[in-house]
């Protein structure tokens, strides 16, 4: 084992374990992670080069392309203030932001929708009156739970769909995943709903009109999201790579669209470069020998109890996409590498984030963006009391489901 590489391996997990003292971002910290790598010959500058996978890294841009340019034009925000003023009541509301939210993590990223609809849901509680929190948790385990169903969903999601070299990835999350995660929503907001009613009131809100900010390009980037989308899965369909058709339609956006310079601007690139730091990380782990440590450590990825249960746990340390980029060569090495135990693992690290607050990056940008407008931000144990009934109940659907198909 190079214990250079140790040394940088126990440096950057501590500075993402204690972020909350050091203040330090997880993409910060990964990417000095990455660099130190290369810097002490863990690994050489060409193998670097190599480790880093440019289909990762292009096809987060082209997505949060399209994520920037639905939050540029007002139609996140515009959105977001329709579903209220059409739900009206509490109850009602959490159940849309649950189901609204999630399902719309999987087209522009879980953390665009935390980020653009934070400040809607501190509106709409200082309009009823009500304490924001029911709000606030209700987009963050909306998004969690909503972007297990597509690769596109989060950051691992599409790691995983891409590094494990799966065919046809799009339809096979929907195939395996659809479901129980509608399920999930469903169940999830009732639960949600259950456990904050005492802050709850029957009052109805009342929602001015409001306009977006740019009709022309809100609805070049809806069109083109949508031709992105089915592209996907026709691509997938044909087992050609689906990258293709994102990097089509997102710079065809930039060329149509005048807003082009301040849609690349809000282009989040602290996930690029988190990214990129991880390839380098995670290639002098391999090249250190570290990862055929661990392998020995950590329990074999034997069944998908085993797989769904320690990305959970782990996420808890390392966060779920770090973990994630460390477990895919630990797969490999078991021999894990059927459709199920993928799945498995895009499952678990995903819904991971609803056990800590520190599970998800969504979480952290819902806490400080309340807290930046004067509202309520997430306490770490009070989080932990009212995610665990929440996270139990989506493990055993998705264990079940996941279970039942597999041969």
């Amino acid at each position: 084992m190079n214990y250079i590489a140790l040394a940088i391996a126990f440096l950057t997990y501590s500075l993402i374990a204690f972020r909350g003292i050091t203040k330090i971002p997880p993409w910060a910290s990964m990417f000095f992670g990455g660099v130190l790598m290369v810097v002490f010959n863990v690994i050489s500058i060409n193998f670097a080069l190599k480790y880093i996978n440019l289909d990762v890294i292009l096809f987060l841009i082209t997505i949060f392309i399209f994520s920037s340019a639905l939050e540029v034009s007002g139609f996140l925000k515009y959105l977001a203030y329709y579903i209220i003023s059409k739900f009206r009541t509490p109850k009602r509301i959490i159940m849309a932001i649950v189901i609204f939210s999630g399902l719309l993590s999987n087209f522009v990223t879980n953390d665009g929708i935390s980020s653009s609809w934070t400040p809607i849901m501190l509106e709409a509680s200082k309009q009823l009156k009500i304490d924001e929190k029911p709000f606030l948790y209700s987009l963050a385990f909306g998004v969690t739970i909503g972007s297990v169903m597509l690769p596109t969903g989060n950051p691992q999601n599409l790691l995983i769909a891409l590094e494990g070299n799966l065919k046809q990835p799009f339809i096979l999350f929907l195939e395996y995943l659809g479901i129980p995660t509608v399920l999930n929503l469903i169940i999830s907001a009732f639960m949600i709903y259950f456990i904050f009613r005492k802050y709850l009131y029957n009052k109805e809100i009342k929602v001015s009109n409001i306009k977006m900010e740019d009709v022309y390009t809100a609805k070049i980037a809806i069109i083109l999201l949508t031709i992105t989308i089915i592209l996907f899965f026709l691509l997938s369909l044909f087992n050609i790579d689906i990258l293709l058709g994102s990097l089509f339609t997102s710079s065809l956006l930039l060329i149509i669209v005048k807003s082009r310079r301040e849609i690349v601007r809000r282009v989040d690139w602290s996930i690029i470069i988190f990214f990129i730091g991880l390839f380098l990380f995670t290639g002098g782990l391999i090249n250190g020998g570290i990862i055929s440590s661990l392998t020995s450590i950590f329990p074999p990825p034997s069944s998908i109890f085993i797989i769904m249960l320690i990305s959970i746990l782990l996420s808890q340390v390392l966060s779920n996409v770090p973990m994630v980029a460390i477990y895919i060569p630990i797969m490999y090495a078991n021999n894990a590498v059927s459709v199920f135990d993928w799945l498995a693992l895009a499952a678990g690290s995903t819904i991971a984030g609803n056990l800590t607050l520190i599970g998800a990056a969504s979480n952290i940008i819902i806490s400080e963006s309340s807290e930046s407008r004067g509202g309520k931000g997430f306490e770490f144990f009070e989080f932990i009391k009212y995610s665990i009934p929440v996270l139990i109940e989506n493990f055993l659907i998705l264990y079940l489901f996941l279970s039942l198909k597999t041969p």
